[in-house]
């Protein structure tokens, strides 16, 4: 397993995070917007349906992102080749126990990360002339979730490079958090909420971020800043109360 890693880890650090997104993105279209439409439309959040110029245009920058998190992921590539990151191939060097909590470190990380440079993309000046563009979908879809200028897809993309440098992963525990980041993210902007305020409401419930949060920050266009928690949002009293 080992060798096979190192073999293709160039080829896994490429297109590894490209593939997930257009699987899950593409998964959770068809299902909410072709095949189930009609017998899930109860749970749509914003009731306006997507339309072809925005989807349209959701896909044009979603593949310049894509290219660009495709170069990023070079660059972890390039940090293992030339002993810069601290990535490791042998998953018995570290305990299995330390290979799960990599995991919950990096998504740690990358929601303190995504918190304060999406907060940083919402001053002035940064919004206008770069993240705007992702917030063009008031009413956001699976695909809007890597329709970013693209400045704020190479912020974005960093994020991993800067993991992989300062966490000691496994390239398995890296393509954990890649599943959970993708499928957060996607979901988080597929325009469709299936919990209720009761269930969100509840003690450890109140920690994670829903559709309904981001949906909410798109709509509005302010608060509810974080990726996968409410943590951040709570602290800094930027959580949205509806």
């Amino acid at each position: 397993m080992t060798h096979f890693i190192e073999k293709y880890f160039w080829a896994f650090s490429i297109f590894l995070l490209p593939a997930l997104y257009l699987i899950v993105a593409t998964t959770f279209y068809f299902i909410f917007y072709v095949w189930r439409k009609t017998e899930l439309n109860g749970s749509k959040i914003q009731s306006d349906p997507l339309s072809h110029l925005q989807l349209k245009r959701e896909l044009i920058y979603s593949f310049i992102s894509l290219s660009i998190f495709a170069v990023t992921g070079f660059l972890v590539f390039l940090s293992y080749h030339y002993s810069v990151s601290s990535i490791y191939l042998d998953i018995y060097r570290r305990s299995i126990v330390y290979f799960g909590l990599s995991v919950v470190l990096m998504i740690a990380f990358h929601d303190m990360y995504f918190y304060w440079t999406h907060r940083l993309l919402h001053l002035p000046g940064w919004y206008e002339k770069v993240h705007s563009v992702h917030h063009r979908s008031s009413n956001p879809s699976p695909f809007t979730s890597l329709a970013f200028h693209p400045i704020e897809a190479v912020i974005q993309a960093l994020v991993l490079p800067l993991i992989v440098v300062i966490i000691p992963s496994h390239p398995l525990a890296i393509v954990a958090f890649l599943v959970y980041m993708v499928y957060k993210n996607v979901r988080g902007h597929a325009g469709y909420e299936f919990t209720t305020s009761d269930q969100r409401n509840k003690k450890w419930n109140k920690l994670h971020s829903y559709s309904i949060h981001h949906n909410l920050h798109h709509l509005h266009g302010r608060g509810n800043y974080g990726l996968y928690f409410t943590i951040w949002d709570r602290l800094m009293k930027t959580l949205r109360e509806e």
